[in-house]
């Protein structure tokens, strides 16, 4: 299958692609405003991991809106795709917790992130394509054929 195609499909395997694009673009962010705020402005290291990830949580939001999911964001999406990663957040909390004991503190994360990864993206999808989150005003949530 050509890249091009498959990344701006309209299949479901498009849209995980393209949520895997957001993902490490977001990562990757995060981790440059990290080093940014740490080493050239010099904020210490919590705070500069707080504002990294709260810049790329942003970049993340409007991302996933137009490019991963082709709709417009609102605040209700906001609110969808805030509250789902607070739940993945959690999860993923707890099945490290689970998981130290079965494999070790050092590996514990993978496992997690293995069911957390699939589960944020169906979290996510449901806060940007339910008719729960769409505005008022909002009569075609995808906007994929005027963009």
């Amino acid at each position: 299958m050509n890249l091009k195609k498959l990344i701006n499909g309209d299949s479901r395997l498009s849209e995980i692609v393209r949520f895997g694009m957001v993902g490490g673009i977001s990562t990757v962010l995060q981790y440059g405003f990290y080093v940014i705020f740490v080493n050239a402005v010099h904020v210490r290291a919590v705070p500069s991991s707080m504002i990294s990830y709260a810049l790329s949580f942003i970049v993340n939001f409007f991302l996933s809106s137009y490019f991963t999911f082709h709709t417009r964001p609102n605040a209700k999406k906001g609110l969808g795709f805030t509250l789902s990663h607070l739940f993945n957040m959690g999860l993923q909390t707890g099945l490290v917790a689970i998981f130290k004991g079965i494999v070790g503190p050092t590996l514990a994360l993978l496992p997690a992130l293995a069911i957390c990864i699939p589960v944020n993206y169906f979290l996510v999808r449901f806060a940007f394509t339910s008719r729960l989150f769409k505005s008022g005003k909002e009569k075609n949530p995808d906007i994929s054929k005027t963009l």
